[in-house]
């Protein structure tokens, strides 16, 4: 408990530790983020990865001349060791332990067992259609059977066993066939099978003497078995076979053994004997000039030259290891420090926000160790780093601006650190921006098999143009492309969509993919709304429109301000008969009820909207909507109201405002301004399209003079775009309808029937409360 109040008590003091519009507390947090990936990215990637000659590759041109300056051996090729490798593991033999004990047992149940049945011949066995008596010397045989030879029988069988081999002919058979197995016991009968014996070579060890036998000598035991049971049914009946069957299976075992440790062993020395080189290159001696283009005997002279240089600098305890990290630090810092500096001019808002850069830093450390498991644990080739997920991922949770940079971030990083060079960071940036050419605006989980056709498309792109340029061969190409690419695309859009969720709810980012789950009408939510408060339903659907025409107007975020419009007003399903919207031809509640009591019902729907939105987890995003589309302004009518009643009275202009925020997004502003003009347009006797613009004018002249816009990103040209965007949609809302001739009938008739008691404001520019709230 000291721990926590302690902590707590830090945190405060470094949030009151002011540094220009910042404070201590946000500087640490991006401080530890840094030098997290400072420190834990150059780790993942070792210092044995090529970067010497990284930009000399088989069919490029030498941009140096390179001489060697000491004496170093030419390493083999990948390809070469393999060939040599699998030829030594050839002449590898399959060694087999020859079992003494196994075969000298069964010699003596084989020659032993029959005799000894027959010299010890119980005095008595009767045998009965429906019983079997059983006398003690039965008993006691079966025991002594399994002292004497590990042979084990039920007595009921040991029974049958004695009534066949009661007849001399086939105690004569029997032994011999058991002679013919005993033979072959000798010999060597392997517990595994020649399935199993995938290489020509055999070797038996017999008391410590290695002996070779052919492969066509090789017996196992299943193939003894299936050897003897022919000759069985050559020579029995079927009826008897079924004795002889358990007789055998109790006495036949491998005298063979494979050892598979000293198998193993054998193979890996073979392969370790193995050499790693082929050939020596001399101090002094010219490995490529400049302008000449490498083959692949050269490349590997420069491949071997790097190792040999690593090597050196071991042995001479050099720092060199040391070195190398210090330089990916740095490389590292320095590409951080511009993303950054991107970050800090152009997109303060994201800068500000840590835990937006806790998610990009995440994502970027994923990214590497991807990288790290494909390229040095599992040492594939680069082809197979999925570096298009962070492009997706943060195109899809931020934008596509910060997921543009950020691919550029990663590119550099895998290009210069990792060791890819060049051709990796082409393939991570043009890949990474068709992948978010494909989901930038993403609006079903189905756009993963678009991602994975404009992947697919870059990558093809890129790798014919390397190829052309180095003049490889195109079989090569189609190689790369349909092992390694294609997959790739095909797992990095799977992958990415498959995370999305989780990142979602992680970070309480909503995506479009989300939105559009909610704009589902058949939402628990709207579809109660719909049921409970079906006026506030329809203002909402028309709030929707208007907020997502004007969004489109000013490149903002359309689906995001429809969606939110939907959910704004979700509040009032508590009490929808206080708001006139849900009335019909009721009595107006607040007539009744003081003005200051009226305030209190209106700005509760938004305490209510939140609460009900939190309990069907709807996120944040959608949430801000509820509060931030009225922000603090002041319920005029009921204001008014309560001067006028309380004339005498000093009326305190905050108990009629609410509660706030203002709107901290173009969007919020937006629903803002579109549920006071859906509001208030309705209020309008004889609308023609002049007056409701100067209408709506007037009412976003009103919220902007109010100071409830300041705290968004909406200028005056975007306020001039939105009011024309509003005019669309009303246009179509009061467009002239024909007057039919019974219109008058109708109106006298109203007239001499209940009239609404609803109780309009004088005067247009005092909104009506209930209508508008």
């Amino acid at each position: 408990m000291n721990i926590k109040k302690l902590w707590k008590k830090i945190i405060n003091d470094l949030n009151e530790y002011k540094i220009g519009r910042t404070n201590l507390t946000d500087i640490s947090v991006k401080a530890l983020l840094f030098i997290a990936m400072l420190v834990l990215l150059p780790i993942l990637f070792s210092s044995d990865r090529i970067t010497n000659f990284s930009d000399m590759r088989v069919g490029s041109i030498s941009t140096r001349k390179v001489v060697a300056p000491f004496n170093f051996y030419i390493l083999k090729t990948d390809k070469e060791l393999a060939v040599e490798r699998d030829e030594a593991v050839k002449k590898v033999p399959y060694y087999f332990i020859f079992s003494d004990s196994v075969y000298n047992l069964q010699e003596k149940q084989f020659t032993q067992i029959i005799p000894f049945l027959i010299k010890n011949k119980p005095s008595a066995i009767v045998n009965d259609s429906t019983e079997i008596i059983w006398n003690q010397e039965i008993l006691r045989l079966k025991e002594e059977l399994m002292t004497r030879y590990n042979f084990e029988i039920s007595a009921a069988n040991l029974n049958i066993l004695y009534n066949f081999i009661s007849n001399k002919e086939n105690r004569t058979k029997l032994q011999s066939i058991g002679n013919e197995v005993l033979k072959e016991l000798k010999k060597g009968i392997s517990d595994i099978g020649p399935d199993h014996i995938k290489r020509e070579n055999i070797v038996v060890i017999k008391r410590g003497i290695e002996e070779q036998i052919e492969k066509t000598d090789f017996v196992s035991i299943d193939t003894l078995r299936k050897d003897l049971d022919e000759k069985l049914r050559k020579n029995f009946s079927e009826n008897e076979l079924t004795i002889l069957n358990i007789y055998f299976s109790r006495l036949l075992q491998p005298t063979l053994i494979f050892d598979k440790e000293l198998t193993r062993n054998s193979v890996d020395a073979a392969i370790n004997s193995v050499a790693l080189t082929k050939d020596m290159v001399f101090k002094d001696e010219l490995i490529v000039d400049k302008n000449l283009r490498i083959d692949e005997k050269t490349f590997q002279k420069l491949y071997s030259l790097e190792y040999a240089l690593l090597e050196q600098s071991r042995r001479e305890d050099n720092w060199q290891e040391v070195l190398s990290y210090t330089g990916k630090m740095a490389l590292l810092a320095a590409i951080l420090f511009v993303y950054g500096l991107y970050l800090y001019s152009f997109r303060r808002k994201i800068l500000n926000d840590n835990r937006k850069i806790l998610l990009i830093s995440i994502i970027i450390i994923i990214q590497a160790i991807f990288a790290a498991i494909f390229t040095v644990s599992l040492d594939w080739p680069i082809y197979v780093i999925p570096t298009t997920i962070s492009s997706m991922l943060l195109a899809i949770l931020i934008d596509s601006g910060i997921a543009f940079t950020g691919t550029i971030v990663i590119g550099l990083f895998l290009g210069g650190i990792q060791g890819g060079g060049y051709e990796l960071t082409l393939y991570t940036i043009v890949a990474g921006m068709a992948g978010i050419f494909a989901v930038h605006r993403i609006r079903t989980r189905n756009q993963v098999f678009k991602a994975i056709l404009y992947i697919s498309l870059a990558y093809i792109w890129v790798l014919a143009a390397l190829t052309s340029i180095r003049f490889e061969s195109m079989t090569e190409a189609l190689r790369i492309f349909v092992y390694y690419l294609l997959p790739n695309a095909l797992l990095s859009s799977f992958i990415t969509f498959m995370v999305l969720g989780i990142f979602e709810k992680m970070f309480d980012i909503t995506t479009d993919v989300t939105l559009l789950e909610l704009s589902d009408l058949n939402h628990p939510l709207l579809k109660r709304l719909s049921l409970e408060a079906p006026g506030t339903f329809h203002h909402s659907m028309i709030v929707g429109n208007l907020s997502e025409a004007a969004a489109k107007a000013i490149n903002g975020n359309p689906l995001l301000a429809r969606v939110g419009s939907y959910y704004h007003d979700i509040g009032k399903m508590e009490k929808p008969e206080y708001f006139i919207e849900n009335l019909m031809d009721a009595d107006n509640r607040h007539n009744a009820l003081a003005p200051s009591m009226s305030a209190l019902i209106l700005a509760s729907h938004v305490k209510n909207g939140l609460e009900l939105a939190r309990k069907y987890g709807i996120p944040k995003l959608i949430r801000d909507f509820i509060p931030e589309h009225h922000g603090t302004s002041l319920m005029t009518y009921f204001y008014n109201k309560a001067k006028e009643s309380f004339p005498e009275k000093d009326i305190n202009e905050a108990d009629f405002r609410y509660p706030g925020p203002r709107p901290q997004s173009k969007e919020t502003g937006i629903t803002m301004l579109a549920d006071a003009v859906e509001a208030a347009t309705r209020t309008i006797k004889n609308p023609t399209l002049p007056k409701v613009r100067a209408f709506v004018e007037d009412i976003v002249d009103k919220r902007f003079k109010e100071g409830e816009l300041d705290e968004c990103d909406l200028t005056l040209k975007d306020l001039k775009s939105i009011i024309d965007a509003f005019m669309t949609i009303l246009s179509g809302v009061f467009q002239h309808r024909i007057e039919y001739p019974d219109t008058d009938k109708k109106k006298t008739d109203n007239k001499k029937g209940n009239k609404r008691k609803i109780e309009e404001p004088a005067e247009n520019k005092n909104l009506s409360e209930a209508r508008k709230s």
